[in-house]
Order: structure tokens, then sequence, then C-alpha cells
């Protein structure tokens, strides 16, 4: 029997798994930084956790729709 060679695989779920952190570190910046911007500036924090999270979904839709993740074609 053959031993089967998955570095290939491997090597793509590397990609892969580095592409979603860095995701989920854009995501977690936009929303971390916009709240401390606008906790400094004296907005509630409820209203501040509403506009934090308005400035997420700009940055999903951004990255999604302009292929801003290294290694996704962009939707164009």
């Amino acid at each position: 029997m053959e031993i089967i060679d998955f570095s290939p695989v491997k090597d793509t779920l590397d990609k892969i798994a580095v592409q979603l952190i860095t995701l989920m570190a854009m995501f977690a910046l936009a929303y971390v930084g916009a709240f401390i911007v606008l906790r400094l500036i004296k907005i509630p924090g409820q209203l501040a956790h509403y506009l934090s999270t308005a400035v997420l979904l700009i940055v999903m839709y951004y990255s999604f729709v302009n292929g801003y993740i290294p290694g996704i074609q962009s939707a164009q």
C-alpha cells in the first residue's frame, strides 16, 4: 500500500485558517476601536454598542465585496 501525501490539503487548510483568523481580527479591531472612540467622546454605552455594530457590519461588507481578504476573489 502506498502512503497518501496529504501535504497539499494541509497547505490549503493552513491558508484558510490564516484567512479566517485575519478576518476575525479585522472584525474585532473594528468593533473595539469604534467602541473605544465613541466612549471617549462621551456617547452613552448602549448607543456606542449600536454604532460599533454598524461599523462592524460595514467592515464585513467591505471585506467581502471588495475582496480585501488575500486569496478570496472579489465578487466583481
